[in-house]
């Protein structure tokens, strides 16, 4: 018997039995639904996962001294850092930037039209990379700036909007503390998940050089000194062994023996939010075995309505068999109905999935993806599913004694 005429007849008959076939069906539509959405929003969490891992906020270090400790006299605070511990780290592989800052809180910022408060920083030319940050105008700090401590400073749009109003503010002057400076450049805010302390958006930079010596002053144990370093590691960098060389530059930088505690410490989101893309990952399995048991229940479904319809259909085989037919097309022909189920409630299972995906679902944090890979996992599944569970039915049909299959009432 020909494919097209074993079709046929599966077709057929499946025509015949309307509701059962629908009943059967929705189990298949439901299970590759559900497979479908719950390995979508398993993409989706994945995706998510790999975007904060990505981002500037996860690669990032923060190093700042341990103010806490003492180091060999209980009246002798942590020391700052030096430029030179940022220069070393910033030769280390695998890092995209590497910077050093002060930095003064609620500083008053002014100029003709009015004054404000705004964190003032000093910094070095990596300041921009390692924030995320943009130059809307003018230019960054630059090395030059910071050798002849240059009266000049980087504000943001945030400051130009409120002290310059529409004005062009490249080349005016402002002031901080009442010391005047040449407004150089203007940039964006830093990125969201990266924190300046205080208000983010409002700032001024200068260089390290012209803010320690105008604004924030010396130290008298560090020449050079800076309050904080920032190190940001490049896209898919080896964070620990830059960790690692981090520690290893610090402690010889510091004097620290071996054995000893470091005077100092390294912050970091990464560890916890590589924890995080573990639990997800965790989920996304999970939402996937929930997808093919309910999957699995409709398969046992399809197994069940074919084993009735063999039993209803006993007399049928009996006589196709008396008329020629071979146990070969008897199976082919209840395989092809469970498999004709399967492909029609996995198309429409498909369809219900995708129109799923697109819905929001109220919540930033549940995303679905679509994609044609998890498109043809659910819909390969529904047809593995219709061969494992049509099989038991089609062979036992196949194995009926056509006398007793002709007596059976």
């Amino acid at each position: 018997m020909s494919p097209l005429t074993t079709l046929g007849l599966a077709a057929s008959s499946l025509i015949e039995r309307p509701l059962r076939t629908l009943l059967t069906s929705l189990g298949i539509i439901i299970g590759v639904a559900a497979v479908y959405a719950m390995l979508s929003i398993g993409e989706g969490t994945k995706r998510e996962v790999e975007k904060q891992l990505s981002s500037m906020a996860s690669r990032s270090f923060t190093i700042w001294p341990d103010w806490n400790r003492r180091r060999t006299s209980q009246s002798k605070p942590s020391f700052p850092f030096k430029e030179s511990d940022v220069e070393e780290i910033r030769n280390i592989a695998g890092v995209f930037a590497a910077t050093g800052s002060l930095q003064r809180n609620s500083t008053t910022i002014s100029t003709e039209i009015g004054d404000t408060t705004a964190n003032f920083l000093g910094v070095d030319p990596d300041y921009l990379k390692s924030g995320g940050q943009e130059m809307l105008a003018g230019e960054n700090i630059s090395y030059t700036d910071i050798e002849q401590s240059a009266p000049v400073v980087v504000i943001s749009d945030g400051i130009q909007k409120t002290l310059f109003k529409n004005q062009d503010p490249i080349g005016l002057p402002i002031k901080v503390n009442n010391i005047t400076f040449t407004v150089k450049g203007v940039t964006t805010a830093p990125d969201s998940n990266i924190s300046f302390g205080g208000n983010a958006d409002m700032f001024v930079w200068a260089p390290t050089s012209s803010a320690r010596n105008r604004i924030i002053g010396g130290n008298p144990y560090v020449r050079n000194h800076i309050r904080s370093i920032r190190v940001i590691g490049d896209i898919g960098a080896n964070f620990p062994q830059i960790e690692q060389e981090i520690n290893i530059i610090m402690r010889r930088s510091r004097d620290i023996k071996t054995g000893a505690p470091p005077d100092y410490r390294i912050f970091s989101s990464r560890g916890w939010q590589e924890r995080n893309a573990k639990s997800q990952k965790t989920i996304s399995y999970l939402l996937a075995a929930m997808g093919a048991i309910s999957l699995l229940v409709g398969g046992v479904g399809v197994m069940n309505i074919m084993l009735v319809s063999v039993t209803e259909r006993t007399r049928e085989i009996g006589l196709r068999m008396a008329m020629g037919a071979q146990k070969s097309d008897i199976m082919s022909q209840f395989l092809a109905e469970a498999l004709l189920i399967c492909v029609l409630s996995g198309l429409i299972g498909l369809g219900a999935g995708y129109g799923l995906s697109q819905i929001s679902l109220g919540s930033e944090e549940i995303k679905m993806v679509f994609s044609s890979k998890i498109a043809l996992l659910s819909f390969g599944s529904a047809l593995l599913i219709g061969v494992i569970f049509g099989f038991l039915p089609a062979r036992r049909a196949a194995r009926l004694n056509p006398i007793e299959a002709l007596r059976h009432e």
